[in-house]
């Protein structure tokens, strides 16, 4: 049976977890690389859509961000939908299936991103995020 005390701390940590997330969501929304990359940690290893399919560290995230965000044509929309949050100790981590357009081109993109306390707060380590190959599927089934 976990202590009381273990899960007030655990839906503490969730619940900042999630302003993160939120924090960084308007960072990306508003195109703003310095508070985006202000939630990793300076050796945080990515799996990402955009090439490099895989990188460490975060100037070259930081790098990865402005070539996107200089490249698009068009207004950019973000949401995150269905935010799960674990939290346990000083690791924890989060999952979440995102509506991303940039004028009429729309994607889902699946994230999951993996945090460690770090200096009394939460820092990115790893994330992860992929685009749904859809072989033989209806293009109206995406989901």
């Amino acid at each position: 049976m976990t202590h009381p005390n273990v899960r007030a701390q655990e839906s503490e940590d969730a619940a900042r977890i999630r302003e993160l997330i939120e924090a960084w969501r308007q960072a990306v929304l508003a195109k703003d690389v310095d508070a985006l990359v202000s939630h990793y940690a300076p050796d945080v290893v990515v799996f990402d859509v955009v090439p490099p399919a895989s990188l460490t560290g975060v100037e070259p995230y930081r790098e990865n961000w402005r070539r996107w965000f200089d490249s698009m044509k068009g207004p950019l929309t973000f949401e995150m939908r269905d935010v799960q949050v674990a939290a346990s100790g000083d690791l924890a981590y989060a999952h979440s299936v995102n509506h991303v357009a940039v004028g009429e081109q729309e994607d889902i993109v699946r994230a999951t991103v993996c945090f460690r306390k770090i200096g009394g707060d939460w820092r990115v380590v790893h994330e992860h995020a992929s685009v749904p190959l859809m072989m033989d599927m209806d293009p109206d089934e995406k989901s």
